[in-house]
């Protein structure tokens, strides 16, 4: 029988949705707790409405090595919102059934047959259906993802402005997760962890060297890291959710964390995390559009810059003063007026290629494809490997035409 579902639409109607018979099902999300015991094995990630459970690459790896790869899983699942406000998990049932057989019969004994579903409007289940039934890219992403890349963003900035990145460690999904339960444990222990990165990850010798860039002398080698943030950017001491957002998640990890704990009580944990994950992403956006605006730097195009740089090729060897290669340093301040690039013509026996030719304003022309020894390994008989074969470029300078005296 296929399952059904209540979808609130916008104009607060109700509309039946089929699910074709063996596609999803539900399940206590108490499964996962089998598999977060054991995180050398296993990675769970989540944001608000999806999330995904699968092997570690380095358990991966021995289940190669011992023959034993039909133990791997990977499963992705929504949430859906019962009637006493826990959360049920809305699994994609072939992931179970087929990439994860081994794993069925541990799934089966946490399957809901009567679920009894909350009868108000339940976002986060609709975003996973529109997402992952009706196929929808328009359902915007989680605080969680947001978070992460704000302060990649601002870890670009930084690292282009003074070399180094604001936070230590950025948000590791398989690391910073929503609370595994519904009670209060669950939720301190969630911002424990976000302490972690948030409070305890600023870095303070990238906010002193920041503030040597401003022209500030920062005396901040005793202060915590927030207050030294504080130090170099005032204004955050009045934001309206940076502050609050460090009060927030610093109260909550003192109770799971310091002296002896209180008993755990039911609670909302998981809205109450994502609005909390809320309030420290306006936080955090807080800070980066005040570096933005005390260097006049864009987040944005600092983040994108710094990630290019990443694929830039790394220069471990001079080249020899014969190669064609060292002709390129010609091109020093000149000013290029155009550019053309695509597949080289043909040449008997060479391997193909692509060239530029680059066109400057003085006249001269610079051509630019590659040389390679494929011909000689081509022409071996021992077999060869990748790194066998090398590449050179092949510079091809035309000098600019110079007027007689």
């Amino acid at each position: 029988m296929a399952s059904q579902i209540n979808k609130n639409s916008k104009n607060e109607k109700a509309e039946q949705i089929s699910f074709p018979k063996g596609l999803v099902d539900f399940f206590d999300q108490q499964v996962l707790a089998a598999y977060r015991n054991e995180p050398h094995k296993y990675e769970i990630t989540s944001d608000n409405f999806e999330g995904t459970l699968t092997v570690t690459e380095e358990y991966y790896r021995g289940l190669e090595a011992a023959g034993k790869t039909n133990e791997y899983i990977s499963i992705r699942f929504g949430y859906r919102t019962l009637e006493d406000g826990n959360l049920a998990l809305v699994v994609w049932l072939p992931d179970l059934f087929e990439k994860s057989k081994h794993h069925a019969a541990k799934w089966a004994a946490f399957h809901l047959k009567n679920a009894v579903w909350t009868t108000e409007r339940d976002e986060r289940f609709e975003n996973w259906v529109r997402r992952n039934i009706e196929g929808s890219w328009d359902v915007d992403n989680g605080p969680l993802f947001y978070l992460g890349e704000t302060i990649q963003i601002i870890n670009g900035l930084t690292s282009e402005i003074v070399g180094i990145p604001l936070y230590k460690h950025e948000l590791d999904p398989k690391q910073v997760s929503y609370p595994a339960a519904e009670n209060t444990h669950r939720y301190e222990d969630a911002h424990q962890t976000l302490y972690g990165y948030l409070i305890d990850g600023l870095d303070k010798n990238c906010i002193s060297t920041l503030g040597t860039k401003l022209g500030k002398t920062l005396q901040i080698g005793s202060k915590r890291t927030v207050e030294a943030l504080k130090k170099l950017f005032p204004p955050l001491e009045n934001g309206t959710s940076f502050m609050p957002s460090v009060i927030l998640v610093s109260d909550r990890r003192r109770l799971a964390s310091h002296s002896a704990r209180r008993p755990a009580k039911s609670f909302p944990a998981f809205s109450t995390f994502t609005n909390d994950l809320y309030l420290c992403l306006n936080g955090v956006k807080e800070v980066l559009a005040m570096i933005e605006k005390e260097f006049g730097v864009d987040g944005k195009g600092a983040h994108e810059r710094h990630d290019a740089k990443k694929w830039l090729p790394r220069i471990v060897g001079q080249s020899q003063p014969n190669y064609s290669i060292v002709q390129a340093s010609s091109m020093k301040g000149k000013t290029i007026e155009k550019v053309e690039y695509g597949t080289r013509e043909d040449i008997e026996q060479v391997h193909g290629s692509e060239a530029i030719i680059i066109y400057f304003t003085d006249g001269s022309i610079m051509g630019l494809d590659t040389g390679s020894n494929a011909f000689n390994v081509a022409m071996t008989e021992k077999p060869f490997h990748a790194e066998d074969l090398h590449v050179d470029f092949m510079v091809h300078w035309v000098p600019p035409l110079l007027q007689k005296p």
